[in-house]
């Protein structure tokens, strides 16, 4: 738009201006959304390995373990059974009631396909565990907590803040180790 009038260049600096405020009203509103609706879209501070949402809030609890799976994963298939029966045999029921354990499946029933709900749920049941199981496509919220690669088993203890207490790296989750930092923590 060409024009040297002072009018028209008044009015198109106004015009750029009432854009501007409109783009910040857009983002606004955007953000205002996503924290009332969706609870805050999962974003992150940069930098952060703590994991903004979570999948199963419950007030009550002071520690929050993430384990990280897939149903044709060995190592898995034998940790997990022993996790539970720790879980279930060396917590009190009011520690139990203090420890919300999740299950990310990474992957479908073999390694290369997506995660989906409909297999972590099946996957929980022919272990029949005891703990919430969500399906982690595209290896999202392992990614938030270890950088490179996909090798599993691997888990995370993390306090009531969300804040990393343990990391256990991929292939190196020592089931007793676990436990001992979890019962360290409850006190």
């Amino acid at each position: 738009m060409k024009c040297g009038n002072a009018v028209c260049l008044g009015g198109v600096k106004l015009l750029r201006i009432t854009i501007k405020m409109a783009k910040r009203q857009i983002i606004q509103f955007v953000v205002l959304f996503c924290v009332v609706f969706l609870g805050n879209c999962g974003l992150k501070p940069a930098g952060s390995n703590e994991l903004i949402t979570d999948p199963n809030p419950n007030l009550g609890e002071t520690l929050s373990v993430y384990l990280f799976s897939a149903p044709w994963c060995a190592e898995c298939n034998r940790e997990l059974p022993e996790i539970k029966l720790k879980y279930l045999n060396e917590l009190t029921a009011a520690q139990q009631t203090r420890v919300k354990v999740t299950v990310f499946v990474v992957t479908g029933k073999t390694g290369g396909q997506v995660a989906t709900q409909e297999v972590a749920e099946e996957y929980g049941k022919s272990l029949e565990l005891p703990f919430t199981m969500m399906a982690d496509k595209y290896y999202r919220t392992y990614r938030s907590f270890f950088e490179e690669g996909n090798a599993i088993p691997a888990a995370v203890i993390l306090d009531q803040s969300k804040n990393v207490i343990q990391l256990f790296e991929p292939g190196t989750t020592d089931v007793n180790t676990l436990f001992e930092k979890i019962k360290t923590n409850l006190k």
